[in-house]
């Protein structure tokens, strides 16, 4: 399978960043070459490299952590080989400084394939996910998680798009108490109410859009759109590589919005219960 981006370098480190620690094995990522490589003038021959994300983040199991920390690299330059020639790098936790994750790739100037990793990618939902999706949907999305490493992207969005369906109205919950802690009028209250009922999920979406906090939009991108395309997705002859595509995109939206809705409604619960409680009084 083929991927192809024509970003320039700083998006291909984020590109590079995304595949390591999410991508599935063996899908060849191809790209524009735009100010991407160097060449070392002081070594023999002067050979070509590139550099790989020096950070990446992702969940760390040990015991101290417990969530998503920063893993660091010591060797980030990678000097580009044959087609053949296989390269590893290790990304240690910099919060436990215990666990390691080993990546072995095989790069050439325009062309990435990640051909093993050890652990081996982690088909687990994240901890917080879990509780808001429940048992049921928690395991419906770890089959959309097992089947995207698999490269197998229909069965991925089949899988997702009905845990959309059965989360949609959670997720319309969450962004009306968003919306109303930001004091949108009664009417946009109530149109999230109404659609709640509708048995199209396009809807559901159109609506949750257009009542996004802005605080939710960075860089004016609304990441409901993905949703949107993930809903209709498989029903006009999308290929397996077409919805591996359309789930990496959504899946990331998707657990985005449920955790940073989840966290600032949170805050703005306490903050509420504490401006709201009576001042202590003094002895």
């Amino acid at each position: 399978m083929t991927e192809t981006t024509s970003e320039a370098s700083h998006g291909l480190l984020d590109k590079l960043g995304e595949l390591l620690v999410r991508g599935p094995l063996y899908r060849r990522f191809t790209y524009e070459e735009k100010n991407c490589h160097f060449t070392n003038n002081q070594a023999e021959g002067h050979p070509r490299f590139s550099i790989l994300p020096k950070e990446l983040k992702m969940f760390c199991n040990d015991e101290k952590c417990s969530q998503e920390t920063w893993w660091q690299t010591g060797s980030p330059a990678v000097h580009f080989g044959s087609s053949d020639r296989i390269e590893e790098r290790r990304y240690t936790c910099k919060n436990c400084g215990k666990n390691y994750q080993y990546y072995n790739f095989i790069w050439q100037e325009g062309m990435f394939i990640k051909v093993g990793q050890w652990p081996p990618l982690s088909i687990a939902v994240l901890p917080e996910l879990t509780k808001a999706l429940g048992r049921e949907d928690a395991d419906l999305y770890k089959k959309a998680l097992i089947n995207a490493n698999f490269n197998h992207g229909l069965g991925a969005v089949a899988y997702f798009r009905r845990v959309l369906e059965n989360k949609v109205n959670a997720l319309l919950d969450l962004i009306a108490e968003a919306a109303a802690n930001e004091q949108v009028g009664a009417y946009d209250l109530k149109r999230i109410e109404d659609v709640k009922t509708s048995h199209r999920v396009e809807d559901k979406i159109e609506v949750a859009s257009q009542l996004l906090p802005a605080s939710l939009k960075p860089g004016g991108h609304n990441p409901l759109d993905k949703l949107y395309t993930l809903a209709s997705a498989g029903l006009h002859g999308e290929s397996d590589e077409e919805c591996l595509d359309i789930f990496s995109e959504a899946r990331f939206v998707f657990e985005y919005l449920f955790k940073n809705l989840t966290v600032s409604n949170e805050e703005a619960r306490e903050y509420i219960k504490r401006m709201s409680s009576p001042p202590k009084q003094e002895p």
